[in-house]
């Protein structure tokens, strides 16, 4: 077993509860309103950031970090469905926490690479970088609903989703359907209606 250096650890929970608020929070959260995934995006680099440091101190093959993103996969598939972008933030922590966790190598190699990510994703999700298509200069909102039913042909969604938000609704993705419940979960993109 290898010993843990106390200034090592504390400078390296500093340097990654650093990257994970401007990732999560800072960047995220700010820009997509998703509380929950930015949570999640925070609670998972934090717990893959001290799972390393622990297994860094024991030596270990490396079949044991594929196992951690092994499980987290796992986790990926029995949970509610996240857009692209989300699961790229969350992989984004991922790696940063895996960075930082390790142990033994340079303070400054761990914050040029954690860093280095973070400055990616807010470059990659910016909306200067990629505009959106369609009717971008108006503002527009998401939400997520279930929505009675199993039918997914996409107008009826539309106007019914329409029809319960009160709003023009620009797109719709069907997220789930639960033929058990008779219910489908859609996230709806929309514009607020003038008057």
């Amino acid at each position: 077993m290898l010993q843990i250096n106390p200034v090592e650890f504390l400078t390296s929970l500093g340097v990654d509860l650093v990257v994970v608020v401007l990732l999560a929070f800072g960047l995220f959260y700010r820009r997509h309103k998703d509380r929950e995934m930015a949570i999640a995006i925070a609670a998972i680099n934090i717990t893959l950031w001290a799972l390393t440091g622990a297994l860094a101190s024991y030596t270990l093959s490396l079949g044991v970090g594929f196992a951690l993103f092994a499980v987290i996969s796992v986790i990926r598939l029995r949970s509610t469905t996240a857009s692209w972008i989300s699961m790229a933030y969350l992989l984004v922590g991922l790696g940063s926490g895996l960075i930082i966790g390790l142990s033994g190598y340079n303070l400054m190699f761990k914050i040029e690479y954690a860093f280095f990510l973070v400055l990616v994703m807010a470059i990659v999700d910016s909306k200067y970088l990629l505009r959106r298509s369609g009717n971008s200069h108006l503002a527009s909102n998401k939400a997520r609903v279930t929505l009675e039913g199993s039918n997914i042909d996409p107008d009826l969604l539309t106007e019914r989703a329409s029809a319960l938000l009160g709003v023009e609704v620009i797109n719709i993705k069907v997220l789930s359907v639960s033929e058990g419940s008779g219910q489908v979960k859609v996230e709806v993109t929309y514009r607020k209606r003038n008057g």
